[in-house]
């Protein structure tokens, strides 16, 4: 079994994973947001994926503050990505089609994934 600490720098490293994938993915999205010539569907699907990724880097950034500044031990750690995992997953209506529902379903998806990986043995 792997030390707490060891466990923490582990779910920080996912965390700092996914927060650059979807911060590349965002800047992918705005270089195609500057095109001179691009279709008014392009930008606006241009448009949706910079605000999608903006918005899960964005929130998986201010859980794994959390998690890094406070110096929470594991199992605060744990609480604290559970309760939002479940927020984002209960709170709003995920098959609605709206964008920030999209957003959120993609934030519960990350966090739940980091429950199964790092707390469900």
């Amino acid at each position: 079994m792997a030390t707490t600490e060891t466990k923490l720098d582990d779910i920080r490293a996912a965390f700092e994973h996914d927060i650059n994938d979807h911060v590349n993915r965002a800047e992918k999205a705005f270089a195609k947001l500057e095109k001179m010539n691009i279709s008014p569907e392009e930008y606006k699907q241009a448009n949706w994926q910079f605000g999608l990724n903006c918005y899960v880097a964005g929130y998986l950034r201010k859980i794994n503050g959390f998690t890094v500044d406070s110096g929470e031990p594991l199992k605060r750690m744990e609480g604290h990505i559970r309760f939002h995992a479940y927020q984002q997953r209960t709170k709003g209506n995920l098959d609605d089609k709206q964008e920030i529902s999209v957003a959120q379903a993609a934030v519960a998806v990350t966090l739940e994934g980091y429950v199964a990986k790092f707390f469900e043995d």
